[in-house]
């Protein structure tokens, strides 16, 4: 099956530590380089309670979503709940930690999901470096939708190529969205 962790390891990804073992406030085990994360559980059952987020409101708005809407967003047998990309994997996924942790000011709106299910601190983070990172992101949610036929719980939108490989991407990200 794609997307669980020995599918990630051979994608590249590494790291594979739960959230609750990670640094605050930025995690330094982490490599302050680009790339993308994702963020999986180890079983694969739909959640048995949800719960008001625990993050942070980010302009004081409420990141909580109705019990239904989760229902809804849950990829049943999808390991993988969210993947996302980084300038600095170090930076981004602080973001994430202090977001769980209830801090208004962390910029990490995009996952919120995560942290109305079960046990959030229990999910499994894994990393990749890559410089290039442009579009990597939406060619794994391309990919994981050709699979499950949908996002990931937790991925609210998809990536887009354009955003991602600006002006402060290497020409061949730049060339590689000029292709296309």
């Amino acid at each position: 099956m794609g997307f669980d962790i020995d599918d990630l390891r051979q994608r590249g990804f590494g790291g594979f530590v739960s959230l609750a073992r990670l640094g605050r406030p930025e995690p330094q085990e982490l490599p302050v380089l680009a790339g993308y994360m994702s963020c999986s559980v180890s079983g694969r059952a739909r959640p048995s309670s949800w719960s008001a987020v625990s993050g942070g409101w980010w302009k004081r708005q409420d990141p909580t979503v109705p019990v239904e809407r989760l229902e809804r967003e849950w990829v049943q047998s999808a390991p993988t709940l969210y993947i996302g990309k980084a300038m600095s994997l170090r930076e981004r996924i602080g973001e994430l930690l202090r977001f769980s942790d209830g801090d208004a000011k962390a910029r990490h709106w995009g996952g919120r999901l995560l942290w109305q299910i079960e046990a959030p601190r229990e999910l499994v983070l894994g990393w990749r470096k890559e410089p290039a990172y442009g579009g990597v992101e939406t060619d794994l949610l391309d990919e994981f939708i050709a699979e499950f036929g949908r996002l990931p719980f937790a991925n609210l939108k998809r990536g887009d190529r354009r955003r991602s490989c600006g002006q402060r991407m290497p020409a061949a990200c730049r060339d590689q969205f000029l292709a296309i």
